[in-house]
């Protein structure tokens, strides 16, 4: 097999020569030349580093809209929720209001309704005692002993009316099952009676 003759390598010489040559070492200086200096390194760095603290910065922003945004959500949600409360509370109030009203209208009718029976009831005994005590002189109904109004007939001042209203009480007492000293004031007589009819 035929082999192509080869070309003898230079000699060391000649390749020094050639490389010391203008155009090499131009060649050189500008290759050397195109590498990147301090400031292009430092800018190559610094850019990515600004570029994540406006991104960082942004994210920052956005997560304090969130939260302030989530916040003012649930204090408007409180305060509903209290204005809400607040205004079952008032209504509750106002249905108590009602009710305690109630009750005291219905007292009130019991107590004239009550007054209005022990009146009836001093009456009767008023005409039973003044019949009487005068002999039939005084035939008209009683007006209202309690209050001290005149009695046809029967001076206003007349010492026998309190007499009579004294002896009202004391004979109503027995008749509807209380026994109490004789020495009651009458306000108190009263007083039991009211007690016992009421309770009735």
């Amino acid at each position: 097999m035929d082999t192509l003759p080869m070309d003898p390598l230079p000699e060391p010489a000649i390749i020094a020569d050639v490389l010391n040559t203008p155009r090499i070492q131009s060649q050189h200086i500008t290759n050397v030349g195109a590498l990147p200096n301090q400031d292009n390194i430092l800018a190559s760095i610094q850019a990515p580093t600004q570029q994540m603290q406006d991104q960082g910065q942004q994210t920052k922003q956005q997560i304090q809209e969130q939260v302030q945004e989530q916040v003012q959500e649930q204090v408007q949600a409180l305060r509903d929720d209290l204005n809400k409360k607040m205004q079952d509370q008032g209504q509750q109030v106002q249905a108590l209001t009602r009710q305690i009203q109630a009750l005291r209208d219905d007292l009130g009718q019991r107590v004239k309704t009550l007054e209005y029976r022990q009146s009836n009831v001093e009456i009767a005994f008023a005409n039973k005692y003044l019949l009487r005590d005068y002999g039939g002189s005084v035939l008209q109904p009683l007006v209202d002993i309690r209050n001290g109004r005149k009695i046809p007939g029967f001076p206003r001042t007349h010492p026998q009316l309190d007499r009579t209203k004294k002896a009202i009480v004391d004979a109503i007492l027995p008749a509807i099952g209380i026994r109490l000293s004789p020495h009651t004031p009458l306000k108190a007589k009263r007083e039991a009676i009211a007690r016992r009819w009421f309770l009735k």
